[in-house]
């Protein structure tokens, strides 16, 4: 049976860490054209049904009543395999999560745990269940689930507000600005939101490989 690990005050809470909020900060950009951005909900959805293939760098932060944590985001997704790590402002890791064949690999705190349900390895580890795999369809603004509920904006016709119930738990995203990448429409800022917990997501980049 694995030992929860206990995050003391002066390191960063690696659930705060993994699925943290975005905060925010990057450079000013000129924003795009709502007409540039607009694409029809069909013709999106097959398009990011099949990106597989993709990295993100950012800001993730972790936001509760009581604490707040952040960190530098690096995620490099493939179609059979994943790696996210997370690293302080000053570059240290503070964590680091492979997956690959079915088999996902956390490392954090000087320790490495295995295990092939995701899910129950950051249960086991954090304490804290996590909708993993849904994450991975809101990261694109997809639905995870047929009974997720998508609220389209009027102008550009991508999503808002995406509200979805998993594991008897209720989650709300919401997409604040998008950005082009070659022909995708991606998310630049998002909030996750579940009761008392915030997690918030700035991409300064997404890479796509087709």
């Amino acid at each position: 049976m694995r030992s929860k690990i206990n995050i003391s005050s002066n390191k960063v809470s690696i659930f705060a860490l993994y699925f943290s909020l975005l905060i925010l900060a990057g450079c000013p950009t000129t924003p795009i054209p709502d007409d540039t951005l607009y694409q029809a909900e069909k013709e999106r959805n097959e398009q990011l049904s099949k990106l597989e293939y993709w990295t993100i760098k950012g800001k993730i932060a972790f936001i509760e009543p009581d604490q707040k944590q952040s960190a530098n985001l690096y995620w490099q997704h493939g179609k059979n395999n994943s790696k996210l790590t997370l690293t302080t402002f000053l570059g240290v890791n503070v964590l680091t999560l492979t997956s690959e064949a079915g088999v996902h690999t956390l490392k954090v705190d000087g320790r490495t745990y295995v295990d092939e349900d995701l899910e129950l390895l950051l249960q086991s580890v954090t304490g804290v269940g996590l909708p993993v795999t849904q994450l991975m369809y809101w990261l694109k603004g997809l639905k995870a689930q047929d009974s997720d509920l998508i609220t389209f904006s009027p102008t550009t016709n991508l999503p808002t507000d995406l509200v979805a119930h998993y594991n008897d738990k209720d989650w709300h995203i919401k997409y604040a600005s998008y950005t082009l990448v070659e022909k995708f429409r991606l998310a630049k800022k998002i909030t996750i939101k579940h009761r008392d917990l915030t997690i918030k997501m700035a991409i300064h980049s997404w890479n796509v490989d087709q």
